[in-house]
């Protein structure tokens, strides 16, 4: 059972994540759409709008002369993505990466941790028990279904489609008083729910109409039935994951997964802080500056304002303010780019074209990135999975105490 990776180049990411099964689940059956241990394959680094870097999102930029106007992801990378003219083991005092020492406080899991993420797992697998010898009372859990129509005329979004939903009188939202109404019935029964939708709903059409919504109500939701940690229920559960046929196969996956992720922490951490920098180069703090900026431009275009009419939001009173209240972090950036690279350099790791198309078979069953080239840049695709080579490798050649 081989463990994905997390991956971070500098404040943006494509990531490959493994996630714990079912986490933060409702014993209900609610929002359990992931309940399972699995490989999900998350990108985080998209924009919130469909300008690309360095084109029309600057135009709302402002009067501030610190944002380069062209600035795109692959700026200043060479074709092998490592930082043009930039030799990072001119900079970077090299440790020993082929025998990384990881301490026993860091890669040690204990039962106790496993029982965490299984007991999370089993309870978002809970189904409840049904209550039907009682009406229904202020603050119950109830599974119901509707049908909401106007004028004898079912719309569009007002049924349950006979799939149920959990709702709690006093606590979910409904328009009206929807659910008090249900309060006194017997599950089992159909209620004739008559409401009146506000005259600021959010459909033009439904505001201030009167509607009937007929709502069988199917049980009262009591305490949860929480199912046995057994070969029966992984198998159940766990089929799509190769590898993983018993409990106790499930258990080793858990194992691995969570060392995995402190060993990942820790390597973090002490590439970021840890490995001696003689100094950054200016180019480098300068890239990610742009970059940082670049997100604050996004994310003030998303909001519909340029940038200085949210940072003025923000507390910040110019440009300069916010570059230098986020520094540590720009510097952060910077140096764990060079120190990636600089044990790129040092031990010969390498990236080509197939070596990118390859992680995109992989990960994302094509060979085809022209998407992400279009994006980010060839070079800095390059960059990013070399980065990862880099992780890996001094993961895989770790020693641990």
């Amino acid at each position: 059972m081989k463990i994905k990776k997390v991956l971070i180049c500098g404040s943006l990411a494509l990531a490959v994540m493994l996630a714990a099964a079912g986490c933060g689940g409702s014993a209900n059956g609610e929002n359990d759409a992931s309940n399972t241990v699995g490989t999900d394959l998350t990108h985080l680094g998209t924009q919130q709008n469909e300008t690309s870097p360095g084109t029309e999102s600057n135009v709302i930029f402002g009067a501030s002369e610190l944002l380069d106007d062209d600035f795109s992801f692959s700026q200043g990378l060479d074709e092998n993505g490592r930082w043009q003219g930039v030799a990072a083991l001119d900079y970077v005092e090299m440790f020993n990466h082929g025998a990384f020492t990881i301490p026993a406080s860091v890669h040690y899991v204990s039962d106790e941790e496993i029982q965490i993420l299984i007991d999370d797992m089993l309870l978002s697998h809970a189904v409840p028990t049904q209550i039907t010898d009682r009406p229904v009372a202020y603050g119950d859990e109830i599974n119901i279904d509707f049908v909401g129509s106007a004028n004898g005329v079912e719309f569009e979004g007002g049924s349950t489609m006979g799939m149920g939903t959990y709702v709690t009188i006093g606590v979910t939202q409904f328009i009206d008083d929807f659910l008090y109404q249900l309060i006194g019935h017997m599950p089992g029964t159909v209620v004739n729910v008559e409401v009146t939708f506000p005259e600021q709903y959010h459909e033009a059409s439904l505001q201030g109409v009167e509607a009937l919504f007929v709502t069988p109500i199917n049980y009262i939701a009591g305490d949860p039935i929480i199912p046995e940690f057994t070969d029966a229920f992984v198998e159940e559960h766990m089929s799509d994951f190769d590898g993983i046929e018993t409990a106790n196969d499930l258990i080793a996956y858990i194992q691995e997964f969570l060392q995995h992720n402190a060993v990942m922490e820790y390597l973090y951490e002490y590439l970021m802080t840890q490995v001696a920098v003689t100094s950054i180069p200016e180019p480098l703090f300068n890239y990610f500056k742009q970059q940082m900026l670049q997100e604050y431009v996004d994310e003030a275009m998303s909001w519909g304002m340029d940038l200085d009419t949210m940072l003025d939001a923000l507390g910040y009173d110019s440009v300069e303010a916010l570059v230098e209240e986020n520094r540590e972090g720009i510097e952060i950036d910077a140096r764990f780019s060079l120190v990636l690279q600089a044990v790129a350099e040092d031990a010969g790791i390498t990236v080509t074209a197939q070596d990118v198309a390859d992680f995109f078979l992989e990960n994302f069953g094509s060979e085809d990135f022209s998407m992400f080239e279009e994006f980010y840049g060839l070079p800095w695709l390059k960059q990013f999975i070399r980065n990862e080579k880099v992780l890996e490798y001094i993961r895989e050649n770790a020693v641990f105490a």
